[in-house]
Order: structure tokens, then C-alpha cells, then sequence
């Protein structure tokens, strides 16, 4: 994976630290196995749950081409998804605008299963990402804070990335892997983490396709990932991790012509029908 320093640094003017959830929690025992549902968001409304995420806007870093922001044209929930939309829209000096959100002191979790339901658009330098990050952040920083990327895209069909990062192993980090779905990334599909204290295992549409443990880690650094961490779904366009893998420089960094052709021609969107956190009981 490229290198690409945190994508958060200069963006926290939040209050972090873990916040008990509003309200009594979704508690769903699933058959035939010992995951209890504890939280989840199914985007059946016609806004984005303020209860659960934060619409996030000052965050620039990666050298990502995009501006954040709160506008309807850019984050969205209609139709059963939560929408985030990329559009050749100049702000703020940035070519693109799109949308993020984080669940920040709002939902935030130790250890379990976390994973959505997700729908991609497909165009080199594209960046859609569902991750997670630890909520000591402000006080920790990045790396430190430690980060599990559940699945990356950068605007290929065939392929998603994860990767761990966490002090000494961060940016080129050497915890990632590539893996690609059934069918394309255009096509829904289930992405899921499960984390422990022993070791991170990664799903698509249920079937595992990498496990980390705790002392591969810390062959590199210290495990960083014993801690509450919050859900982010953000599109990013452009940055170090496109262009890395795609070698596009102009005419933005990181986002061929074709790129630009195609979101200046359609706004591109990147849909999640839902995402769910289960913990063992």
C-alpha cells in the first residue's frame, strides 16, 4: 500500500473518548452462532442519524483532491442507503467535493464484529474507504491511535485492499492485502472485520480472506488496537494511495482525465445499506 500519512491529522476539534449510546442498545442473537447484534444503523430514514455520525469537513490530508462537505449533494440517505457522492465542484480550492462521516464519540467499539453492506463506483483514482480508528486520537495521535481499514478502493473493479496501521507499521504498511470480491466492486457486497485481542480477520460476503494476529504485529510495533474505536465511511478522490497505484499526476494527483471526464459527466456515489456491530456473549 502506498504511503499516506493519517487522514485524520489537524481535522480533531472534536471531543473524543467513548460515549455510552443513546438510548438501549440493539441486542440480536444470531442464530447458530455466539455474535450478539449490539448497534446498527440501517439508513432507512431521510437524513443521516445525528445520534450516530458526524458529517466531517475539515479533514485534508493523503494530498486527497476532494472538499468535505454537509451538502445533500455530497451526503445523503434516501431509498434505504446512505449516500456519498463525489462531483467536479470546485471548494475551497479543491477540484472535487464528496462527503464523510464518523461515528466519533457517538459509536465506539472494543474488539467484535463490524461490518456493511456496500456498493462502489468503479473509476482509477476514486477513493471510497470503511474503516475505523482508535478514540484516543487527539490525545495518541496517528499512528499511535492505531487505524483498521475494513476495505479500501481506489477506483478498480476487481480488487479492495485492507491494512493495519499502528506505530511502526504505518503508511507503507506492510499488514495489507488485496483481495477481490466474486464479482465487481459496483456490484453489493458484504465487507467485515472481527477483532480480538489475539488477532483482526477479514471477510468479504462472509468468507474470510486474511488474519492478522497480535504477534505478526508486533514483529513491527506495538498492538494499538485494545481500545474503543469509531466507524468512518468517507470518498475520498485522488491522494497518495491512487496515484501510487495508478501513477496519475495530472491533471489532479492521483486522478487520470478519464477520472475527471467521468465524474464531471456523472457524479459518482458510493451507497452502504446498512452497517451492524456485533460483539460476543
Amino acid at each position: 500500500m502506498s504511503s499516506r500519512p493519517s487522514r485524520t491529522l489537524g481535522a480533531w476539534a472534536l471531543v473524543l473518548g467513548l460515549t455510552a449510546c443513546a438510548g438501549a442498545p440493539v441486542v440480536e442473537k444470531r442464530a447458530g452462532d455466539d455474535w450478539v447484534q449490539v448497534w446498527s444503523d440501517e439508513f432507512d430514514g431521510d437524513s443521516v442519524n445525528a445520534s450516530n455520525w458526524t458529517l466531517q469537513t475539515d479533514v485534508h490530508v493523503n494530498d486527497e483532491q476532494q472538499q468535505y462537505t454537509t451538502s445533500p449533494d455530497n451526503v445523503s440517505v434516501s431509498g434505504g442507503t446512505l449516500k456519498l457522492t463525489a462531483r467536479l465542484q470546485s471548494a475551497n480550492g479543491y477540484p472535487f467535493t464528496s462527503g464523510r462521516v464518523e461515528s466519533a464519540g457517538k459509536r465506539e467499539f472494543q474488539h467484535g464484529r463490524v461490518e456493511a453492506r456496500i456498493k462502489l463506483p468503479v473509476g482509477i483514482g476514486l477513493w471510497p474507504a470503511f474503516w475505523m480508528l482508535g478514540n484516543d486520537i487527539r490525545t495518541a495521535g496517528w499512528p499511535g491511535c492505531g487505524e483498521l481499514d475494513i476495505m479500501e478502493n481506489v477506483g478498480y473493479g476487481e480488487w479492495i485492499s485492507v491494512a493495519l496501521h499502528g506505530p511502526g507499521y504505518s503508511g507503507n504498511t506492510p499488514i495489507n492485502g488485496r483481495f477481490n470480491p466474486r464479482t465487481p466492486v459496483s456490484d453489493w457486497h458484504d465487507y467485515r472485520v472481527e477483532s480480538s485481542p489475539a488477532e483482526v480477520r477479514w471477510y468479504i460476503d462472509g468468507a474470510l480472506v486474511k488474519t492478522t494476529t497480535r504477534a505478526e504485529v508486533e514483529r513491527h510495533g506495538a498492538w494499538a488496537f485494545d481500545k474503543p474505536l469509531f466507524i468512518i465511511f468517507n470518498f475520498a478522490v485522488g491522494g497518495s494511495y491512487p496515484s501510487g497505484v495508478n501513477g496519475a499526476k495530472e491533471p489532479y494527483f492521483g486522478v487520470p482525465q478519464a477520472t475527471v471526464d467521468l465524474v464531471r459527466d456523472a457524479p459518482q456515489t458510493m451507497e452502504v445499506d446498512w452497517v451492524r456491530v456485533s460483539q460476543r456473549r
